[in-house]
């Protein structure tokens, strides 16, 4: 290389990271006084901060011990997670014993866990976009199109059906009806991509040709389910498209500066750090401030945050080391906090709910549409499209899982005033029963498991040789 070219490499380099650290600065702005919250903690004096770090190795416990139950019973261990966080609420140990309830975890604690739970949510998103399976979209056949656009398509549609009945009831006070009616329908179609991973990699489903197919789908499915989700969100901040037009042109403004300007330069970043042990180091950090500089940007803007973190995941080079590995080197203290943001979930669902005949019926009628929509049509559109019958309902069984994924969307829901705690606590428990059903019929289908051989996808490319994901039981897997 010749001097002048050397210069040139530099200065390339210099500019990249220039640039990274000028996006990282940006965020930081919106982000640092939302940090700064914590410090009201010492406001209570030393007691008060005893008790918060009580309360989070509790929930830590607890939550991880509930993991583990559940793997005992071959659930994935986010199931268990989430049943011990809310057991934590009021829901269980608020019945149980009230005092107990109040004393370990006191209303002034509340919003200091909300916090550390989503630091933790938005690096979850984060690590979540990282592991979508771009490679698959852009082979994705006439199949796997038609499965993934079924898959929300119909479950929106029901969703939406579903939602203008329950309107007058559920529907909050001040929430346009047009927001309301799309989120519920959106929230319908969400599939958990790293809670399916993980089932399909412990039933040796991962190298199958249907479970490739899953996969694919399942991508499909969530690019367009969030696509839909930024769209709800800016009308639920706006009341008319006057308000909406600027929310919606700052966004594609700070997609496309993502895109075009921080995508580059950190591919030129990650490039300069791949072989060296110290920089590999130094660009882990920089990327999770990355993230979290992203998300801070886009809840300054006015959708939710954890869209600016799906996005910098989504961006990240994917071929660079540190890149792959961040779910090991970041996904295990991410997965390790997850309980507190199931803590705060449980302590959010008042007792007073699905204590009467009416609750107990919407919200059976929420799972009926939930696994009709999801499972009933990726099963019909599979068949439809050559698959045998068992394979189908497979792939309708997989697709179906919405695990931590649409916990974290309905939370953002309840907190932008979109959805109400009544309606809330009806999504949170079909979480649960759709995401504990999907192992369950998935043995029961016997798919063929490690016997079968991975075959390409028809029309969409051959089979991923690796897929890394961040699962719910603290740390990353890495299939071949």
């Amino acid at each position: 290389m010749t001097a002048p070219e050397k210069r040139v490499g530099h200065a390339r380099d210099a500019g990249a990271v220039l640039v990274v650290l000028a996006a990282v600065s940006v965020g930081l702005l919106h982000a640092v006084p939302t940090f700064g919250r914590l410090a009201d903690l010492g406001d209570g004096g030393r007691p008060l901060v005893l008790r918060f770090l009580l309360a989070v190795v509790l929930i830590i416990a607890v939550g991880r011990l509930g993991g583990w139950v559940a793997t005992q019973c071959r659930q994935p261990p986010v199931v268990g997670e989430m049943a011990a966080g809310i057991a934590l609420g009021p829901t269980l140990l608020g019945q149980v014993a009230p005092e107990v309830q109040h004393a370990l975890f006191p209303t002034a604690l509340v919003p200091h866990l909300g916090l550390v739970a989503q630091l933790a949510i938005s690096c979850f998103v984060f690590l979540l976009g990282a592991d979508l399976p771009l490679d698959l979209l852009r082979g994705a056949g006439r199949r796997v199109a038609a499965l993934g656009t079924a898959m929300v398509a119909v479950p929106l549609a029901g969703g939406l059906l579903l939602a203008a009945g329950l309107a007058a009831a559920y529907r909050p006070a001040g929430t346009g009806l047009i927001p309301f009616l799309l989120f519920v329908g959106t929230s319908m179609s969400i599939t958990a991509f790293p809670v399916l991973v993980r089932i399909l990699a412990g039933l040796d489903l991962i190298r199958t040709r249907i479970g490739t197919l899953g996969l694919a789908t399942a991508g499909v499915g969530d690019v367009l389910s969030w696509c839909l989700l930024v769209v709800v969100v800016a009308l639920a901040r706006g009341d008319s498209a006057a308000a909406v037009a600027p929310t919606v042109g700052w966004l594609v403004l700070f997609t496309a500066g993502t895109l075009t300007v921080v995508r580059p330069a950190l591919r030129r970043l990650s490039a300069i750090a791949e072989d060296h042990a110290g920089r590999r180091r130094a660009l882990t950090v920089v990327l999770v401030l990355w993230a979290l500089s992203a998300a801070a940007v886009t809840d300054w803007i006015g959708v939710h945050a954890i869209f600016g973190a799906l996005l910098a995941g989504v961006i990240m080079p994917r071929e660079n080391r540190v890149v792959r590995d961040l779910g090991r080197t970041v996904g295990r203290g991410v997965t390790a906090v997850l309980p507190l943001f199931f803590a705060v979930i449980g302590f959010g669902m008042h007792v007073g709910f699905l204590r009467n005949l009416q609750d107990v019926l919407v919200c059976g009628l929420v799972i009926v549409v939930a696994v009709t929509g999801k499972l009933g049509t990726t099963t019909l559109v599979g068949r439809l499209t050559g698959l045998t019958w068992r394979e189908s309902a497979g792939l309708g069984v997989m697709v179906n899982c919405r695990g931590l994924t649409e916990l974290v969307v309905v939370s953002a829901g309840l907190a932008l005033g979109i959805i109400g705690p009544d309606l809330f606590v009806v999504f949170v428990v079909m979480t649960l029963v759709t995401t504990a059903m999907t192992g369950p019929l998935l043995r029961r289908l016997d798919l063929g498991g490690a016997r079968a051989p991975a075959r390409p996808v028809a029309g969409s490319g051959p089979a991923p040789e690796t897929v890394t994901v961040v699962n719910a039981d603290g740390g990353a897997d890495r299939t071949h």
